[in-house]
């Protein structure tokens, strides 16, 4: 259930959204629903015990452009690439240029060139696989092509990102990846989508991640379908309370059971699919909850559009989870996070529309932010109308203790662009557009 609000009066470069601050930390997710709360930074802790803020104002900023012609761009995710505090962006076009956009503070942006690329699919993160200290970069390719590699960071000499190859898998398209402990021995591992195949593969991180291909990738799964479509979406967290994270993929959760590959699978939820997931404990009651939107529905058989919804689990956590339907008939909604948007006190969710080509004018697409009770009743504020959005994402760009909002179109005349939406509540946005 939920009410709505929406700004008026507004530029399309302002718009309200009244809410306060949310806190709480949940696992950290690259493919889907990264849960962000700064709760250390001075200006978090003015809003201890839930108290509103009053209404901040987002401004939209163009910060860049990345025009790969006639491809659209795909990858999109946020980082420091360069170790100096700042988060960046980096991006790439389904083939044409990876590039990454180096957050030079005060509102300043400059791109660099990270390689040439072909056949690139969404869902990549970063993360150091060599252990130098600089953060390299993980992405799959697309419908057209069965290769999972990474790029190294070269550091603070710069020059080329050089490509390693992880893997072929003999079938194509990586939607989703992710880097946790899901064995619980504190040792990290890869975890990735075969969407060609319906497998979910884990291998892992080894010592020398520039032998290529990397050995001893295992399937999770296979066949892994929900209406007869591949699955997607790629979460780590804790959600049986055992101190160790299980694997939510799809309309499955997963727990691993020991050497040399057990695992055991549970359904939690029936219908979703092209799922783009976020964990957190949404209604206080200590427990983690599950996010789901259909991120591409409308693409995958439901012209009427996907459905937002979150999902609590029972006395039995292996049963079906109680569905809690927040919206329904939503234009591709393919960006979900939560974070600390707003200033209640509890975590509040991003989600944002791709909206439809064919319909982009007449039904345009929106920015959204659910405010949260912290019972989990979540009230509607529209930050943008008529820029579609695709794996956008929060990130104190700022370091004001302050949630911004990046992202980009796929659709529509700014599908070049990249554009951050400051938080107000961080003051000033630099380098308006």
């Amino acid at each position: 259930m939920h009410t709505e609000e929406q700004a008026g009066g507004e530029t399309r470069r302002q718009f309200l959204c009244r809410a306060g601050q949310a806190l709480g930390l949940t696992a950290l997710s690259a493919a889907a629903g990264n849960a962000l709360a700064p709760s250390g930074h001075p200006q978090a802790k003015r809003a201890a015990g839930g108290k509103r803020m009053g209404a901040p104002a987002f401004t939209r900023v163009c910060i860049g452009e990345l025009d790969n012609g006639a491809e659209m761009n795909t990858l999109f995710n946020v980082a420091d690439l360069n170790r100096d505090g700042r988060m960046d962006i980096f991006s790439a076009g389904r083939s044409g240029v990876m590039v990454w956009f180096e957050n030079k503070g005060g509102g300043k942006w400059e791109r660099h060139l990270i390689d040439r690329v072909r056949r690139q699919e969404c869902g990549g993160l970063a993360h150091d696989l060599d252990g130098d200290g600089w953060l390299d970069i993980v992405n799959g390719s697309d419908s057209g092509l069965d290769e999972l590699a990474w790029w190294r960071n070269p550091g603070p000499q710069g020059g080329p990102w050089r490509r390693h190859l992880i893997c072929k898998t003999g079938a194509n398209q990586f939607h989703d990846t992710l880097i946790a402990d899901v064995t619980g021995d504190g040792r990290l591992s890869l975890l990735f989508w075969n969407q060609g195949s319906g497998t979910l593969y884990w291998t892992p991180l080894p010592r020398d991640p520039t032998a290529s291909p990397w050995q001893n990738i295992q399937a999770i799964a296979t066949n892994m379908r929900e209406n007869g479509l591949p699955e997607e979406g790629l979460v780590a967290a804790d959600i049986d309370g055992d101190g160790k994270n299980e694997v939510i993929a799809g309309t499955h959760w997963y727990r691993y059971l020991g050497p040399p590959n057990r695992w055991e699978r549970h359904k939690f939820a029936r219908d979703y699919i092209s799922t783009v997931i976020a964990v957190g404990d949404i209604n206080g009651d200590g427990r983690k909850e599950i996010l789901l939107t259909e991120g591409d529905a409308c693409i995958y058989g439901k012209p009427q559009g996907g459905k937002f919804a979150w999902f609590s689990p029972g006395r039995d956590i292996r049963d079906l989870w109680e569905e809690h339907l927040v919206e329904d008939r939503l234009l591709d909604p393919h960006s979900l996070q939560l974070g600390d948007i707003c200033g209640n006190g509890h975590l509040d969710v991003l989600v944002g529309e791709i909206g439809v080509r064919e319909i982009y004018r007449e039904k345009p697409p929106r920015l959204m932010v659910f405010e949260n009770d912290g019972k989990g009743n979540l009230r509607r504020h529209i930050v943008d109308v008529g820029t579609g959005s695709h794996h956008a994402r929060l990130a104190d760009f700022r370091n004001v203790g302050a949630l911004d909002i990046a992202s980009r179109p796929l659709h529509g005349p700014d599908r070049t662009k990249i554009f951050v939406w400051y938080n107000a509540r961080g003051g000033k946005a630099l380098g308006q557009s």
